[in-house]
């Protein structure tokens, strides 16, 4: 598997930098046709789709994509991971939607001129599909809405309707609703990522089935979630405010409203979404929506020991969609 790591600027002024690794076949012979744009949920950074453990296998995305011959563009968001964390409490999401945007325009222009591969050929029929997970998800979306970035979207564990925590109580689940009564005109530095977590019982639960190996699931909160103190290599140290509000009731309601491009929509069984059936009505003009519901899988879906059903069922997806 080829492997190759970018940091690209972004922006008018370009000072604004992104970080994505590229994950292809070695034999450009073998490519699909297909480029999967992958961006993390808040806390993770790019390698949540590159995991690797001590003494267990078959945890890497890219490496299961790449296998059925897609190239994988692992990114993290403006503000997360190693790209640029500056202005933390100022950056809004639509300055890490546009951030992200241009970066992902940047590997895609390289694909199609044949520059940033150099063992790979021109690539201008190639299909460009966007996935996000968690907050990733909700990022495409607004991609989707603003750039028109992708000829398709896949959005993991994020509900266009109202995405919430399950908890193991109900008690514990209003709780942890009631600290997320936000919306996109809310101003990012007013919002606090650990007050509102404060008021979360349990994070635990809704990220990870109990079947998760004990061993992976120190190595994700032994630093703390989801302020860590130290960040595994597939963490993030930062998330910028104006996440917090990406937890509010109708928060990309409009974005997810413009997307005319076909959508893959997977959860876990146990995930962020009140009601998975209804999640495709929040995408009225696409034409072409999938759902899918992974059993004993939670919101952290690459740590279920059932991921590479999910994987599976998004690469044959993948290979389904056309150009837009």
């Amino acid at each position: 598997m080829l492997r190759k790591n970018m940091r690209v600027a972004t922006g008018v002024d370009g000072t604004r930098s992104v970080s994505l690794t590229v994950y292809a076949p070695e034999d450009p012979a073998r490519f699909s046709g297909r480029v999967i744009y992958a961006s993390p949920g808040g806390g993770y950074g790019r390698l949540y789709y590159d995991m690797h453990f001590t003494g267990h296998e078959g945890y890497s995305q890219a490496a299961h994509h790449v296998e059925a011959g897609h190239i994988l563009v692992a990114y993290d968001h403006l503000g997360v991971g190693e790209s640029d964390v500056s202005e933390l409490s100022t950056l809004t999401i639509e300055d890490i939607a546009d951030a992200d945007h241009a970066a992902v325009q940047q590997v895609r222009d390289g694909l199609i001129a044949g520059t940033l591969l150099a063992t790979y050929p021109p690539l201008p029929d190639a299909v460009h599909i966007g996935i996000g997970q968690s907050m990733g998800g909700g990022v495409t979306i607004i991609m989707q809405a603003r750039h028109r970035s992708f000829d398709a979207i896949g959005v993991l564990g994020y509900s266009a309707i109202h995405t919430v925590l399950p908890q193991r109580t109900e008690e514990q689940a209003a709780a942890a609703k009631a600290q997320y009564q936000f919306d996109r005109h809310t101003d990012p530095a007013a919002l606090s990522v650990a007050a509102t977590a404060a008021g979360v019982a349990d994070f635990i639960y809704p990220f990870h089935w109990e079947d998760v190996p004990a061993d992976i699931l120190k190595a994700d909160m032994e630093g703390g979630y989801p302020i860590r103190r130290t960040a595994p290599p597939f963490g993030s140290l930062t998330i910028p405010n104006c996440v917090v509000a990406m937890m509010g009731p109708g928060f990309v309601a409009r974005d997810a409203a413009v997307v005319d491009v076909p959508v893959f929509l997977g959860f876990g069984e146990r995930d962020t979404s009140a009601d998975f059936r209804e999640e495709p009505s929040a995408y009225t003009n696409a034409g072409d929506i999938t759902l899918v519901i992974v059993p004993t899988m939670a919101h952290m879906h690459n740590f279920a020991s059932t991921r590479a059903r999910l994987w599976d069922r998004l690469s044959h997806w993948a290979l389904g969609v056309g150009r837009r």
